[in-house]
């Protein structure tokens, strides 16, 4: 029998590691597990909450280790397989993820074998090579597969304790939310936008990039009731990109399929991705929580970083879902491209008009892959720091920071740095002083 383990590494940049799920290593085991049956033995190795230097004395012996490598986990994953490969030698280690596929030759200095684009298919056959000694060292998904195809992914690899726990979902003006057991949930893959500090063109090579695919209603139903019969989930905050399907047809029997289920749930969406109709639908099936990206209020950073929404359809639907009684969050990003002189006063008027019930604000981070990090005259940087350490705007959401930036403009292009930071503390303690902070 194979022992397979997926390691999930620790995640300690994030202020709260178990607010999100490891839902990559859900799926994957999940696949292997339908596929090879009692050939393998797996397991999902998590890390979060453990120290780095501890971590290798939480990782039993196995034939495989996979990966999925995300930019700031990569200098604790290197870490770890050199650990491991200096216990158990004979092991192999597999990797997948958007650090893999932009930096494929880096990698592959480290990890035996890699998957890129997605990884049902490859990591099957992935497997059954080893079985017969004859792994590949990468591994291409030539189209996109149809996630329809393959079950919901199964939680039974970590502790019920992890998986379902209060928090998760809390309103600021009704009391109650905060205590529903609930979970994180992913329903659809992909994503058609450009959007400059997040679309990465590479990935696009591999079919990674482009084209929405959602579950389909019955598999989304499915995978709630499974939820709430094994974990007594009672609420799911969705962490799709784009939480609710942007062609209205396909989005009303998706909302459907969500309400019967009772389930209360909070969603994010892009600004111009809700109507009337699907404002209504939304709230009636049981979403009380909307998060949107806003990004700016600034048009000509929204118009460089081909956001392609326009400031004034954003108060709209902030108004909108306010209309139906949502909590409205807004996500903004300080350190844009054409940002204005008097950015922190247009930012703060904004907020105190729409009058959002939440405001997140974070520093732009400039993600390898991405076009800003392609092609960083484009958009006026004058350098990019590679030190993959650094690739998070800040350490925690709220509390004493000392944030570093990703990147430096040009003098004529935009702010200094300690100007990006001085206006982001700034817009920070009005957004906590005046009551727009987390609750």
């Amino acid at each position: 029998m194979l022992k397979i383990g997926f390691i999930f590494p620790s995640s300690d940049y994030l202020f709260d590691p178990f607010r999100g799920d490891p839902h990559t290593h859900f799926q994957i085991l999940t696949v292997l597990e339908a596929h090879f049956g009692n050939k393998v033995e797996l397991s999902l190795i998590d890390l979060r909450g453990i120290k780095r230097e501890f971590a290798i004395y939480h990782i039993p012996e196995c034939d495989v280790y996979l990966h999925s490598v995300y930019t700031l986990d990569y200098d604790e994953q290197l870490s770890i397989v050199r650990n491991l490969r200096e216990r158990y030698p004979k092991a192999k280690h597999i990797a997948g993820g958007p650090h893999a596929t932009v930096f494929q030759e880096e990698c592959l200095k480290t990890f035996d074998s890699l998957i890129i684009g997605d990884g049902e298919e490859s990591i099957v056959k992935a497997i059954n090579d080893i079985m017969d000694s004859n792994l590949q060292k990468i591994y291409y998904q030539e189209v996109p597969v149809d996630i329809n195809l393959y079950p919901y992914p199964r939680r039974k690899w970590l502790p019920e304790s992890t998986i379902a726990r209060p928090g998760l979902i809390s309103i600021k003006k009704q009391k109650g939310y905060e205590k529903l057991l609930s979970t994180t949930v992913i329903f659809s893959r992909g994503c058609d936008h450009r959007c400059a500090f997040c679309y990465m063109p590479d990935l696009e090579k591999y079919n990674l990039g482009k084209r929405f695919r959602y579950r389909t209603p019955e598999l989304i139903e499915e995978e709630i009731e499974y939820l709430k019969n094994a974990y007594n989930i009672k609420a799911i905050s969705l962490l799709d990109e784009i939480g609710i399907p942007p062609n209205t047809k396909k989005a009303i029997p998706y909302l459907e399929a969500i309400g019967r289920t009772g389930i209360v749930w909070k969603a994010q969406c892009r600004v111009d991705g809700i109507t009337p109709e699907i404002a209504k639908l939304a709230r009636q099936s049981g979403c009380v929580i909307m998060c949107l990206g806003v990004e700016s209020v600034s048009q000509k950073s929204l118009d460089i970083i081909n956001k392609k929404i326009s400031i004034e359809k954003t108060r709209q639907t902030i108004r909108l879902l306010k209309e139906y009684g949502f909590e409205v969050r807004v996500y903004m990003i300080l350190g844009l491209p054409g940002e204005p002189k008097d950015i922190v006063e247009q930012t703060w008027s904004f907020i105190k008009e729409t009058d959002p019930d939440l405001v997140y604000m974070c520093l732009l981070t400039v993600r390898p892959g991405t076009e800003m990090y392609n092609n960083p005259k484009k958009f006026g940087f004058k350098r990019l720091i590679t030190d993959w350490t650094k690739t998070m705007h800040m350490f925690s959401r709220y509390g004493d920071e000392n944030p570093t930036l990703t990147f430096e403009y040009e003098e004529q292009k935009g702010f200094t740095n300690k100007q990006i930071v001085n206006n982001y503390l700034e817009l920070q303690r009005r957004i906590i002083e005046n009551g727009y902070g987390p609750h």
